[in-house]
């Protein structure tokens, strides 16, 4: 079943990508609300309309220092190795006692994950250093593991950890630190990489994945790799084990180098290599610019690497002070995956919402933290947006709103196919009646919409709610918001809505279809033009539903 929201949503589908108005390309110096904008949802995870205006009085080289020195360092939350031990052990136990203690290990183990990563969240909600949050997002899609595939939560925070406090500090400090990670160690079957039968799963990706990428290394030098490799275990404390009577100690030659190598070695010749300054320097730069970079381009940034011994924090400053980063094809050209969605469109309402809920909702959208779908990670872009996917984006955004039970009794009417000449994305909503969408219609599958509240939503929605916690409600006043700006016409209203949660200028065409959406609603309603933010009773419900379309439209997943 969908909801108005939901079919304008369709509609614009249709249309394919949106068509943005194109605005001038900025002069070396320029700095503006648009180049600071920009600056923050790359380097950070989108800006409040306070941030934004306070980075623009700042200027773009401090507000890049003040990225790249990070906020005040926080403690993460407690974590332990957890066992059996810590429940009484097993000895002298039935079998159904020991069950139950594993059951207990199981679930404290999976408790303290979930509250590392409602951490993680919280932090990236905050705001306090956001640079260093984005970059470990990255290194976490980078130098992937799962935690399903894992015996123990304890290596996978720890390899959060290890990922996060060199996030902003060494590309080369981070490889080394793989090569050692109990998690990364475990999830690529090291541990069964042993003198005289080499594994080779953890040597292929550290050369095609996390070093030089594909066509850059032969077969033979996955194979010479793995025996430099062997040994090297997750020992049962959670730490780093070299198993000295599994290594292969012998002679082995690495991309035309010859020695008795170890994991040591081996970063040591990966970072030596051209290939692996580019293979980073285009990783970063298509995180950052949401395409691949051209060959000049890329040669520039892998010099910049390798010049600074692959040290990140001259890498970023010159990325994001560079004015082709903040070129038209650049700016509003990158998808956004799930939880830079979330967390943006969170920071942007100024709400303060359950780490729970953003975790599962991310989840839903096809980014579970710390489960990548494989070792290549995310494949983000394009790949992010389908139909569902878009859909469930609305849902979400109108969960956090507290309008998605109301929005779902208000069914939109079958969309047209994409053939019909007269489909036509938002400026669709001029041809429903606002009094007529406030009924309640018919499903799309022939049945009537369900009783009050809750039996509107379907089952994963529930879900979703429930992870706000029962006692959620927005702590939100865009009526006030609002009036303090003297804002008082429907344009203005509609264009504050699109300016203030989209993170890229809309096209005006978008603009007006809202303000015609939001001058019907406004009508239907008994309020004169210029009005509306005198009843708040009235006004707030309308403009958190408008903020719900704007947040379910395909401009809305771009920044």
């Amino acid at each position: 079943m969908l909801s108005f929201v939901q079919g304008v949503l369709a509609l614009s589908l249709c249309l394919g990508a949106p068509s943005f108005a194109q605005e001038a390309a900025p002069a070396p110096d320029a700095w503006t609300a648009r180049e600071a904008r920009h600056l923050l949802n790359r380097a950070a995870f989108g800006a409040t309309p306070a941030e934004l205006d306070a980075a623009v009085a700042l200027g773009r080289a401090a507000t890049i220092e003040r990225l790249l020195l990070g906020g005040r360092e926080v403690e993460p939350p407690f974590f332990a190795t957890v066992g059996v031990a810590d429940f009484g052990g097993l000895d002298g136990r039935s079998p159904a006692e020991q069950r139950e203690v594993r059951r207990q290990v199981r679930e404290r183990d999976k408790g303290q994950l979930a509250a590392y990563t409602h951490w993680w969240l919280e932090r990236m909600r905050r705001g306090e250093d956001p640079l260093r949050d984005r970059m470990t997002l990255f290194w976490h899609g980078f130098f992937t593991t799962s935690s399903k595939d894992l015996r123990r939560t304890f290596e996978v925070i720890q390899q959060h950890q290890l990922l996060r406090d060199h996030a902003l500090e060494s590309y080369a400090e981070l490889l080394a630190g793989i090569v050692h990670d109990p998690a990364m160690l475990y999830y690529l079957d090291n541990t069964k990489n042993k003198k005289g039968k080499p594994n080779e799963n953890l040597a292929r990706e550290l050369l095609e994945l996390f070093s030089l990428g594909e066509g850059n290394y032969t077969e033979r030098d996955v194979q010479e790799v793995a025996r430099a490799l062997t040994g090297h275990q997750a020992g049962r404390d959670g730490g780093f084990e070299l198993n000295r009577k599994q290594h292969d100690d012998g002679e082995k030659t690495i991309l035309g180098r010859t020695g008795r190598f170890d994991a040591e070695d081996v970063v040591a010749i990966l970072l030596e290599q051209d290939a692996c300054a580019r293979w980073v320097a285009g990783r970063l730069l298509e995180s950052f610019e949401g395409a691949r970079p051209d060959a000049a381009r890329l040669d520039e940034y892998a010099a910049c690497l390798r010049e600074a011994d692959y040290a990140l924090r001259p890498f970023l400053r010159k990325l994001l002070d560079d004015p082709r980063f903040y070129r038209d094809e650049v700016v509003g050209a990158r998808v956004l995956g799930p939880v830079d969605f979330l967390v943006s469109s969170e920071r942007r309402l100024g709400l303060e919402v359950s780490p729970e809920f953003v975790y599962r909702a991310a989840s839903e959208l096809g980014q579970t933290l710390f489960q990548p779908p494989n070792v290549k990670g995310w494949e983000g872009g394009e790949s992010w947006i389908t139909t569902a996917s878009l859909i469930g984006r609305g849902n979400a955004a109108g969960l956090m709103l507290g309008v998605l039970d109301e929005d779902a009794a208000r069914v939109a009417p079958v969309a047209p196919a994409p053939a019909d000449p007269d489909y036509g994305g938002m400026e669709a909503m001029d041809s429903m009646d606002a009094t007529d969408d406030m009924d309640a219609m018919q499903a799309m599958d022939g049945r009537e919409e369900a009783a009050e509240g809750d039996a509107r939503l379907p089952g994963e929605l529930r879900a979703l709610k429930r992870a706000l916690g029962k006692d959620y409600a927005p702590r939100l006043n865009l009526t006030w918001r609002f009036a303090r700006r003297g804002l008082t016409r429907d344009a203005e209203l509609a264009g504050a809505l699109l300016d203030e949660l989209l993170a890229i200028a809309a096209p005006d065409e978008t603009r007006a279809a809202l303000t015609r959406r939001l001058a019907a609603e406004r009508a239907a309603l008994g309020v004169a033009e210029g009005e509306l933010l005198a009843q708040p009773a009235l006004a707030e419900p309308l403009l958190r539903r408008l903020a719900h379309l704007v947040l379910s439209l395909p401009e809305a997943q771009l920044d």
